[in-house]
């Protein structure tokens, strides 16, 4: 039996996991609800790896397929629609658990579930992905550097257009447009707060616009904002007035959207960027940043392979946390410039 089985395996972001745990030597068991999309998967992965059905709405389709596994990866968003089941079925097979979740409300059962998976002798690590996991190993670097605690953090998410669009990703960005966002400083607006950002090179002056992320609730900082902005700037535009024209979007206008999106595949390239701009209470502020000119996301997969890895090869960690607490910040980033990715640190 392989090791390591990922749900959404063959999805954008789960297929992009899998081919970094693959190029690692890692055995793989490729899991969803299609069979036949699995299995064709895992031919693509070469021999050794293997696919199997399950949904993750039906417990018992998936408690027989984890016994005997050392990790379970939960790649099937949108994860605002997720719940324990899939983490109470690792703590009773005794299996590690990560994920690649941005969704704060998910990643608020993880950590609940922190003390079972302690004492199980178990990890449990969420949002092993750009945010918060590419981000909070920024923030957490600055912070070490200077050893202080900055009084403002902004953190951006920069996405080029010519990466596939995946259809839950889209989903969540786009049901989420116009609602309010829980920060530290008060209620902020999903879509709301469009400003410029100098974001590092090749990328320039982007406009973005406010986020909900995980971040809020993990950075420790008086005030945080978190952004996004997409390398076609109409399109960061017209997101934010959907935002402000009051209305709730369903499942049909994300669809709609990830179809546009991907009628423009081509244009553009398919870079990505995460950026964390620290301010200081004597005038310092310090940006660090992760910054791909092309495969971004595969960027945002990489942390979950890092994590995955280092959980097969052992690790102390146990309970619930985030990819740079089992690797620690400055690891993971090493790794991922290791990996081809530009890692920086720029006083201001």
């Amino acid at each position: 039996m392989n090791p390591v089985m990922v749900v959404g395996g063959y999805g954008t972001f789960g297929a992009l996991v899998c081919r970094e745990l693959a190029a690692r030597g890692v055995a793989l068991t490729i899991a969803g609800r299609d069979l036949a999309k699995a299995e064709g998967f895992a031919r693509q992965l070469g021999s050794g790896h293997d696919g199997v059905a399950i949904d993750l709405r039906m417990p018992d389709s998936f408690r027989q397929v984890l016994q005997g596994r050392r990790v379970a990866v939960n790649c099937a968003g949108p994860f605002s629609l997720c719940d324990t089941k899939f983490l109470k079925a690792c703590l009773s097979c005794g299996c590690h658990y990560a994920d690649i979740a941005d969704d704060r409300s998910y990643a608020n059962l993880v950590c609940k579930s922190g003390p079972r998976f302690v004492a199980a002798g178990l990890a449990a690590v969420w949002g092993c992905s750009s945010l918060p996991g590419i981000s909070g190993a920024l923030a957490q670097q600055i912070r070490d550097r200077l050893n202080q605690r900055p009084k403002r953090v902004r953190v951006t998410l920069f996405i080029g257009n010519n990466n596939p669009k995946g259809r839950a990703a889209v989903a969540s960005l786009v049901q989420g447009l116009g609602r309010p966002i829980a920060a530290p400083q008060g209620m902020l607006r999903a879509g709301g707060g469009r400003e410029f950002v100098s974001l590092p090179p090749p990328f320039g002056r982007r406009l973005v616009f406010n986020f909900d992320s995980p971040d809020y609730d993990l950075l420790d900082v008086p005030i945080i904002t978190v952004k996004v902005g997409f390398e076609l700037g109409l399109c960061t535009l017209g997101l934010s007035l959907l935002a402000h024209s009051g209305l709730r979007f369903g499942r049909r206008v994300s669809d709609l959207l990830a179809n546009a999106g991907n009628w423009l595949k081509g244009i553009g390239c398919s870079g990505g960027a995460v950026l964390v701009e620290a301010f200081f209470l004597n005038g310092e502020n310090q940006r660090a940043a992760v910054v791909s000119p092309n495969d971004g996301q595969r960027m945002a997969a990489l942390p979950c392979a890092l994590v995955v890895k280092a959980l097969l090869d052992g690790t102390s960690f146990r309970g619930a946390g985030m990819a740079y607490e089992l690797l620690g910040a400055d690891r993971l980033l090493n790794e991922m410039a290791a990996a081809g990715f530009d890692v920086w640190p720029q006083s201001a």
